[in-house]
């Protein structure tokens, strides 16, 4: 199949070791092109081949969406070059407006992190970002039961969603690689049964086949918003939607995604007005925090954002000021607060963390945090210890906007969902806030990543994330041959 102009419908990226005729219609592959061995044929000699599997699972969840093949490993290799994988997504910036693209799955790993960090792939990653094109990272199978803090380099930047596994289940199994400051979203990674061209099934595992759930959710999520608003999610919408939607990982922080409850929250948002009389009236608040800290322990300021004490969201600043995104439904024609909740604060080492809030802006209206409608309630958001509103935290406590019911017209609900779109390309996303969880079940057997190290401003060979497959003998057929694990990264 050769290259081709893409005229049809909404598209996603998959960078990875290529598609297979096995596994994938080609009908659905708009185009390809092999980084690796430089030609226009992605396809991979390898019929179950990760990237073929990859693009399968997203397939399962989004059979319309068309494919971009981008084939970043030699034929016959597991490994793939830093520099191989910068230039297929310099290609996805160069044409993402021209092949509608609105997703990329990287389910590869690369490194170490603990924290947010740019790598040499971070130019082209917020170039994406700034495209609105969303980029889902895997972020790794050496979960050491639970024990790891680390997560893939590629999963760790913060024009990247990172993606941890989890069993969909309302748990985490102990391979999955998490981090409370890192990861974004998980999604079912255990036990994924996928069905080839000719009904032949198989059973993987590994955050390599929960990320393209996530890659699915966002073209799904995607085209529902140009459909309804006219406009793209930007990451940190996309995030803020879905965890609201999300089911929560027992206590452990982490959301599980849920597609169907995020687009019916997306239809709630953005679509028509119930113009029944047996309603009250609804209108859509969008509001960003625009706030930076300082850091305790390498951790910097969280804070919680409530709308009349319910919360809509969280995020944890940087040491430079941060625009953070939120929306939610709200009543229309009513005044409402707006809480920005600070609730970390700690002083350790002659080191003391402190948010610092420059502005918080609803519907287009920006207020200062010394603004007179803004007050602040130190300790408990109990209303007791109030003073005028200010821009330093000095201890836990809650900046109270009082929003203006004019914010919220009837009439206002289209301004504000403007205002939502005009958002910054700089918006940031959030961070998961709760504690790791500890072990939780079973380890499941895996091969570990063979690459320990990816400096970020290198060059330097990646990997295929790690995972288990093993054949059903569902439709007639057998295992398949060297079943589990089935390791790229070997």
């Amino acid at each position: 199949m050769a290259n081709s102009t893409h005229t049809g419908g909404k598209t996603v990226v998959v960078i990875d070791s290529g598609w297979s005729p096995t596994w994938n219609d080609p009908a659905r592959v708009v185009y390809q092109h092999d980084f690796a061995d430089k030609d226009g044929d992605a396809r991979t000699l390898t019929a179950d081949s990760h990237g073929a599997l990859v693009t399968s699972r997203i397939l399962s969840q989004a059979p319309d969406i068309g494919i971009i093949a981008l084939k970043v490993m030699a034929d016959g290799s597991a490994d793939a070059a830093g520099a191989t994988i910068e230039q297929a997504l310099q290609w996805v910036v160069d044409n993402a407006e021209a092949y509608h693209v609105v997703g990329v799955n990287l389910s590869l790993a690369g490194g170490s992190a603990t924290s947010e960090m740019t790598t040499a792939l971070s130019d082209e990653l917020a170039k994406l970002s700034a495209q609105r094109v969303l980029v889902s990272a895997a972020a790794g199978n050496a979960g050491q039961n639970g024990a790891a803090t680390d997560v893939s380099y590629f999963a760790a930047d913060h024009n990247s969603i990172c993606v941890s596994a989890s069993g969909g289940d309302g748990t985490m199994p102990g391979w999955a690689q998490r981090n409370p400051g890192i990861t974004d979203l998980c999604a079912d990674g255990t036990d994924i049964r996928l069905t080839d061209l000719a009904g032949r099934t198989v059973t993987v595992n590994g955050s390599s086949f929960a990320t393209p759930a996530v890659t699915a959710a966002v073209a799904l999520a995607q085209q529902e918003a140009l459909d309804l608003r006219g406009s793209a999610l930007a990451q940190d919408e996309f995030l803020s939607l879905a965890r609201q939607s999300g089911t929560p990982i027992g206590a452990t922080g982490y959301t599980d995604l849920d597609t169907p409850a995020l687009l019916s929250k997306i239809a709630q948002l953005y679509g028509q007005p119930d113009t029944g009389t047996d309603r009250p009236a609804t209108v859509a608040a969008a509001i960003q925090v625009t706030a930076k800290g300082t850091a305790v322990a390498g951790t910097n300021a969280h804070f919680t954002l409530l709308v009349d004490g319910k919360t809509i969201g969280d995020a944890t600043v940087g040491a430079t000021a941060q625009t953070h995104a939120f929306t939610t439904m709200v009543a229309a024609d009513s005044a409402h607060k707006v809480q920005v909740q600070y609730d970390n604060d700690t002083a350790t080492g002659g080191q003391d963390r402190n948010l610092f809030i420059d502005a918080v802006t609803v519907n287009g209206h920006a207020y200062a945090a010394t603004d007179v409608a803004a007050t602040y309630d130190k300790g408990a958001l109990d209303g007791r210890d109030v003073t005028s509103g200010q821009d330093g935290l000095w201890w836990n406590g809650t900046l109270v906007v009082a929003a203006d019911k004019s914010l919220f017209a009837d009439q206002a609900a289209a301004a504000a969902r403007a205002a939502e779109l005009q958002a910054s390309d700089g918006v940031w996303r959030h961070a998961v806030t709760a504690a790791m969880a500890g072990t939780e079940g079973q380890e499941m057997v895996l091969a570990t990543d063979s690459l320990t190290s990816w400096p970020p401003g290198s060059a330097a060979g990646v990997t295929a994330i790690s995972h288990g497959l093993s054949g059903l003998p569902d439709h007639g057929t057998g295992p398949l041959d060297g079943a589990a694990p089935y390791d790229l990264a070997a």
